[in-house]
This record gives C-alpha cells, sequence and structure tokens, in this order.
C-alpha cells in the first residue's frame, strides 16, 4: 500500500504518523488497499468551517472515499479514518460472502446428451426426458466443460429460454441422488 499526503503541512507530525501506523493496521494481512491519499484543505463553508479531509483510496477494482469537514484538522482526519475503515469492512464483508456463497444443489437430474466443445454448448436429457441447452457458463460445481462427455450424470436447474429449456446451472449430482 502507498500512502500520499496533500497538504501535509496543515497536519502535526504526529498525526501524520498516527494516521499511518492505523491505515497499516487496516491493510495489514490484506492485499487490496493499493494507493492511499490523505488531502486537507480549508473550507470556508458557513456550517461547518474549518477543514475538509478526503481520503481515496484505490482498492482493487474499486475506489474508496471517506470526507469529514470540520474545525478542528485533528478531528476530521480522525472522522474520516473512521468512516475509511468501515467502507473497507464493507467491501471486505461483501467480497467474503459472495466468496463462500454456495451454489445452491441442482434439483433435477440428467445427462450429457450432445455436446459441441467448439461452439461452448451442448444438451442435457433430464431423467424426465425433457431435452435442455446449456452453455460452458452454466457448469460449475466441481464440473469443468472441457472434460465434459456424453453419457456423464449431472445435476441441473433449468429455466424457460428463447428456444425451449435452458440450464442455468449444471453440476456433478448430489451423492445420494446419482442414480447410477
Amino acid at each position: 500500500m502507498q500512502l500520499h499526503w496533500v497538504h501535509p503541512e496543515l497536519f502535526a507530525t504526529r498525526q501524520r504518523d498516527d494516521t499511518a501506523a492505523r491505515l497499516e493496521a487496516i491493510a495489514q494481512g490484506h492485499k487490496d488497499l493499493i494507493d492511499v491519499r490523505v488531502t486537507a484543505r480549508a473550507n470556508d463553508h458557513h456550517r461547518h468551517g474549518g477543514h475538509e479531509v478526503r481520503i481515496t483510496c484505490d482498492a482493487r477494482g474499486k475506489e474508496l472515499v471517506a470526507a469529514r469537514t470540520r474545525p478542528d484538522v485533528g478531528l476530521a482526519l480522525d472522522e474520516a479514518l473512521d468512516a475509511f475503515e468501515r467502507q473497507v469492512w464493507r467491501m471486505r464483508n461483501r467480497r467474503t460472502d459472495r466468496r463462500h456463497a454456495h451454489e445452491p444443489a441442482p434439483p433435477e437430474l440428467g445427462m450429457i446428451d450432445e455436446i459441441r466443445r467448439p461452439e461452448g454448448y451442448g444438451f442435457l436429457l433430464t431423467d424426465a426426458g425433457l431435452r435442455v441447452y446449456f452453455h460452458r457458463n452454466a457448469v460449475g460445481g466441481g464440473l469443468d466443460f472441457d472434460t465434459l462427455a456424453e453419457g456423464d450424470r449431472v445435476g441441473l436447474d433449468f429455466e424457460a429460454g428463447e428456444q425451449g429449456p435452458q440450464a442455468r446451472f449444471v453440476a456433478a449430482p448430489p451423492l445420494d441422488r446419482r442414480g447410477l
């Protein structure tokens, strides 16, 4: 993580050191915070007055911005750091929630009926006898499109497509429902 100060003369040396230590603690163990800029400027707004402190961070795929305006630059810095830390925490929680989310177990069982590997799609035949289109992007749950073979058992979840049933998700069938 790179830390840059814009108008550092508005901060006491101890405030800059404490801020750097706090930002290092926030970044510790993670590589998502790339470039952090702390900017201070005088603000003549009639209600808030004083100084505005803005923390801008380039995080992987996202920009985080926290700003506070207070009469005292130190107070504005502390409150902006608090807001920044909450944003980082929320960003990491959302990313963690998606990463640990599991695909739902497919409610239907079937087998690979036909694969058109160069085109990236194929057809499944459900146990109920319905022919279902699937695209390589629907394959997951431990399966690899490039290693599928006709006759392989799969679990699937499908919906009505423009030209007939289309798989939303194709995965290995649950162990207790393989029906071999």
